[in-house]
């Protein structure tokens, strides 16, 4: 029995080791208690608690990374919102562009007539570009992104691209044809090339066209310009007056020799205004008022522009443009 007790005292004293005593006062008047706790047990609670706080770290670190994913994409999301208005403001930019390029092309057409230089090839206005070299739409490194915004972008890129391409190409043009005009002044000031009077196109040029007082079909070889009555009609360019007075059909009539063989007529006039045949008058000079004598119906210019004799379409010599309505 001896023997025994000492192994178990001895075995008590191990397990005593193996393990920490706490003592907890939950009353100072009361006796203490006594908690022990087995240091293994302790470890597995300590590692248990570690992996928990690594969970919760783990799963923090995740979350904010969810959120900060978020926010980015929340902000490119945004980003791609001010992107896609941005390039659509830049299409309505071309679109404007272009219409003004358009009429700026139109106004260097007839500049570069009026002084005498070659029409300017539609094809080459275009200004097309191609071959090795020019960028494809594959290449636009947004397309990969978005498909429409990437093609959108590229669109708009190639139009801003032909737009300067056209700019310079009428810069040089105009250059030309100002060039030309300054050398050719005196030649170009008795070119017929405004209109002459303030008005709108009310009959056009035709080889046949239904007269509405005469009832039938016959040439009109010219332009009626509509206008009030009593508006001043002024000569188109610089020349010499070969007729003014009354002409059967046409009114009260002036008509104005330019040299070169080129001739204008004023037709329809409500009277004639101190001119008279051989006086010397420039582009601009009031020589009548708008009426409706003769075969008129209301008030307007007949307006004719003769070379060598024959009729032409007044349109191709007019650098301002009535109002067509």
């Amino acid at each position: 029995m001896g023997a025994l007790q000492q192994r178990t005292s001895r075995t008590r004293a191990r397990m005593e080791r193996h393990r920490l005593t706490f003592l907890v006062f939950s009353d100072p008047s009361q006796p203490a208690h006594t908690l022990q706790i087995s240091r293994r047990l302790l470890r597995f609670a300590s590692a248990g608690l570690a992996g928990l706080l690594l969970f919760i770290l783990l799963a923090s670190a995740g979350l904010m990374l969810k959120l900060t994913d978020l926010a980015r994409a929340s902000r490119l999301e945004q980003q791609n919102a001010l992107l896609v208005a941005d390039v659509q403001r830049m299409q309505e930019t071309v679109d404007q562009l272009t219409q003004s390029l358009t009429a700026i092309s139109e106004r260097d057409r007839r500049f570069r007539l009026l002084a005498g230089l070659p029409e300017i090839d539609p094809e080459v206005r275009q200004v097309g570009i191609g071959g090795p070299g020019t960028g494809s739409i594959e290449n636009e490194p947004l397309l990969e992104l978005d498909t429409a915004l990437g093609a959108e972008v590229y669109t708009t890129t190639a139009d801003l691209n032909r737009l300067l391409r056209q700019s310079n190409l009428l810069q040089v043009s105009l250059e030309e044809a100002a060039r030309t005009m300054e050398a050719r002044r005196d030649e170009l000031a008795a070119y017929p090339s405004i209109d002459p009077t303030t008005g709108w196109l009310s009959s056009s040029f035709s080889r046949s066209r239904w007269h509405p007082l005469l009832n039938v079909r016959r040439p009109h070889e010219g332009i009626d310009i509509s206008a009030r009555r009593g508006t001043p009609v002024v000569s188109t360019a610089d020349g010499q007056v070969t007729y003014a007075g009354w002409r059967p059909g046409f009114g009260w009539t002036v008509e104005i020799d330019h040299g070169n063989g080129v001739k204008t007529r004023y037709a329809h006039n409500e009277k004639n205004l101190k001119v008279k045949v051989g006086d010397s008058v420039r582009r601009g000079d009031v020589i009548a008022l708008v009426g409706s004598s003769g075969l008129a119906k209301g008030p307007h210019v007949h307006y004719e522009v003769l070379v060598n004799g024959r009729a032409v379409n007044p349109e191709n010599y007019r650098l301002h443009r009535v109002i067509v309505e």
